[in-house]
């Protein structure tokens, strides 16, 4: 009972990982709010989710906010592009339900709708891939847009997970105050594996480039 309750036992870990978690999410919600900044704040989030509850290495906020300052220019600018992409894709799709009939205007909607879910899935890739490394932002793109195709299965897990909070946070809204941290949890235990794929394994270009 003592390895279990004390201070160092396994519910005691547990409880604090669920607290880090719940400040992130706190936090990423917080930095989210002017709206611009929601790429750096994903950023940071996944990069504290994975360094400090994963990895129990430092303090959940501190590298929250490391990060969130080191991924502030670059997380806005890509943001603002999936941000533009996506608002057009659903001015394209709004038109077409206007004014398009028949099967053509159906094939553009369809069309349109897997663009917008395809480029909603790289940006799940997209800002952990920001936080771990140091690539310019067209590079984290294309790395990004690659991903969703190449780790379908991964791909797919991801969005089951985003569709099953998102469901909760439905039928009960004082969740989204809760559940970024988990959702972030769960994302690495499938974007691990992708990210480290790509890690430049000589030691001189992964001081370098990983962040």
């Amino acid at each position: 009972m003592k390895e279990i309750f004390g201070f160092e036992g396994g519910f005691t870990a547990a409880c604090s990982r669920i607290f880090d978690l719940m400040i992130l999410g706190f936090l990423w919600i917080l930095c989210s709010l002017p709206i611009i900044t929601i790429g750096a704040s994903s950023a940071a989030l996944y990069y504290a989710t994975v360094k400090s509850v994963k990895n129990r290495n430092g303090y959940a906020v501190q590298e929250f906010f490391r990060s969130f300052r080191q991924n502030l220019v670059p997380g806005m600018v890509l943001w603002l592009i999936i941000l533009a992409v996506s608002v057009i894709l659903r001015l394209n799709i709004g038109i077409l339900m206007a004014k398009a009939s028949g099967y053509v205007g159906l094939f553009f909607i369809c069309l349109y709708a897997a663009a917008a879910i395809y480029i909603g899935m790289a940006a799940c890739y997209l800002f952990p891939a920001l936080s771990r490394f140091d690539m310019s932002p067209g590079w984290l793109l294309k790395l990004s847009l690659y991903m969703v195709v190449r780790y379908f299965l991964t791909t797919l897990a991801l969005a089951l997970v985003l569709v099953c909070m998102g469901a909760f946070a439905y039928r009960i809204p004082i969740l989204i105050f809760f559940i970024p941290g988990p959702v972030a949890f769960l994302f690495s235990e499938f974007l691990e594996r992708v990210l480290k794929k790509h890690e430049p394994s000589d030691p001189f270009l992964e001081e370098n480039t990983e962040k």
